[in-house]
């Protein structure tokens, strides 16, 4: 591992982890709502579901629905510890094979700093009266953009290949993914205002069924890309 590798891994690390321990420290003595602790609960089960991407080491779990959610009815630091924690899950469940201590922490600090940069920059740029799909679009942008890049940047150092290529390659075809998942949390808050938290759980079926319809869709990318490769 080259020095710029090092570097560029204890920069986000120590960046992810101030962001955290700065939400830690102004949330501890916040009174959550029911709510808020039963969605934490069920993002955090969530991060079970992962699908693992094809020609890295790296998964992409149902979690991140639960992050936009966050985004659209919680605080910023508590989307920011939601994301965190359920990102401890999804690292420690079942991985193929055992993770290091720094590769833990390397990703807890990108989903921190992404379920945050995502929280500010689509309150920034869709205003407070902007319509709910339109907020959880341009956070599911900006959250995509954010943890791919970070990603896909020690990838590029580690390979010693372009970013943008090693992006290209790896995530860029997942985007629809978050789309889709951020059309779903939008109908989730949407019932919530409506009807109450409790109803918005009906529609955990249908995030099992995106989570079903992307993995069997990964299977068959996978399969293309090792026909295609000679």
């Amino acid at each position: 591992m080259t020095k710029r590798t090092k570097l560029y891994i204890a920069f986000t690390i120590v960046s992810g982890g101030a962001l955290v321990c700065s939400c830690l420290a102004s949330e501890c003595a916040v009174k959550h709502s029911d709510a808020y602790l039963v969605y934490c609960l069920l993002a955090w089960l969530s991060s079970a579901l992962k699908v693992r991407l094809p020609g890295i080491t790296g998964t992409i779990s149902v979690n991140f629905l639960f992050i936009l959610i966050a985004v659209a009815e919680f605080t910023f630091p508590g989307t920011v510890l939601l994301a965190s924690v359920a990102c401890v899950v999804q690292c420690l469940w079942r991985p193929k094979s055992r993770p290091r201590l720094v590769q833990v922490a390397f990703n807890v600090a990108t989903l921190a700093i992404s379920s945050g940069a995502a929280y500010k920059l689509s309150h920034a740029f869709a205003g407070a009266d902007a319509h709910l799909g339109v907020l959880l679009a341009v956070a599911a942008v900006f959250y995509f953009a954010a943890d791919t890049l970070l990603i896909s940047g020690v990838l590029s150092l580690v390979q010693n290949k372009s970013l943008f290529a090693v992006w290209q390659q790896c995530y860029l075809w997942s985007f629809p993914y978050y789309l889709v998942g951020a059309a779903i949390a939008a109908l989730a808050v949407e019932t919530d205002r409506a009807l109450g938290w409790v109803m918005s759980l009906l529609i955990l079926p249908l995030m099992y069924l995106v989570y079903v319809f992307y993995r069997i869709c990964v299977g068959r990318f996978a399969t293309t890309s090792v026909a295609a490769s000679p």
